[in-house]
């Protein structure tokens, strides 16, 4: 990353204005996207090292006012998902855009 100072947070105590609606997103459904991200690698550290599993969580966290309790914990909660609903947020969110894209005349 060319200018990783711009992303250093650690001052940063301001709260976010948004907040996660938990009647339509659970924190399990959360931490399928948090842990997607997280087996992905993607996401970096200033010093280029992946980030960690709970630094990560703690972003969101931080980001969409909600606390998981064990980040842990949840991780095995969307392991342990039966395998057809394993993946079941993240299919949603894969289903929505494709709606919106066929709805805007876009092949499928």
């Amino acid at each position: 990353m060319m200018y990783p100072k711009f992303f250093n947070t650690k001052n940063n105590t301001s709260t976010s204005d948004l907040y996660l609606d938990t009647d339509i997103i659970s924190y399990v459904d959360i931490m399928e996207v948090i842990v997607g991200l997280f087996y992905l690698a993607g996401i970096k550290t200033p010093d280029g090292k992946t980030v960690s599993l709970n630094r990560l969580t703690k972003r969101f966290e931080r980001f969409l006012n909600f606390r998981i309790s064990d980040t842990y914990k949840k991780e095995e909660e969307v392991l342990q998902r039966l395998p057809t609903k394993r993946t079941g947020f993240l299919d949603k969110l894969k289903s929505l855009i494709h709606k919106k894209s066929s709805d805007k005349g876009y092949k499928s």
